[in-house]
């Protein structure tokens, strides 16, 4: 099991050091905008468990967005290979986006750049539950404001693209 004082600590600091920060890659604009508020107004519900308990933990904490901004449930990623996290979220993605939420995957043995930007956490395995609409709706403001300018057309579809439709 995960070190969760310390997963907690370094998640902070990636938040803090990292996702709010604007970066000249990115055309100067944070990995995530909304990442910062979300964090100092605690409208992010940290969770943990093992990666054989990961469809109850999502079952379990979705009723949190009706609060938070989003979800993040950390696990082990020693336990689950990259390819099969992935399937396992796009799967999920089908029943979770019909009742209006998404969940997004990170896991450290699958780096994800966008313009040459490495956007992963890196210590340990993340799932990202949000509500479909408000995720799309930021997506949108941001799209109008020249946010997506700097990715390309493979970063659009992985991260964005295929929840939009």
């Amino acid at each position: 099991m995960l070190d969760q004082a310390t997963v907690r600590q370094k998640l902070d600091a990636w938040l803090a050091d990292f996702v709010e920060v604007p970066h000249p890659g990115l055309g100067n604009w944070a990995p995530c905008p909304y990442a910062r508020q979300a964090r100092v107004n605690n409208k992010i519900d940290i969770q943990f468990c093992e990666v054989a308990e990961i469809t109850v933990a999502i079952k379990q904490n979705l009723q949190s967005l009706e609060s938070k901004d989003a979800v993040v449930i950390c696990f082990d990623h020693n336990h689950i290979n990259p390819v099969d996290l992935q399937e396992y979220t796009a799967g999920m993605n089908q029943t979770l986006m019909s009742d209006n939420y998404v969940m997004l995957e990170d896991h450290p043995d699958s780096p994800e750049f966008v313009n040459g930007v490495r956007m992963n956490f890196g210590y340990c395995g993340l799932l990202i539950l949000q509500k479909l609409d408000k995720i799309n709706t930021a997506s949108d403001q941001l799209r109008v404001k020249g946010y997506y300018d700097h990715w390309d057309t493979t970063a659009l579809d992985q991260v964005v693209n295929w929840r939009c439709k």
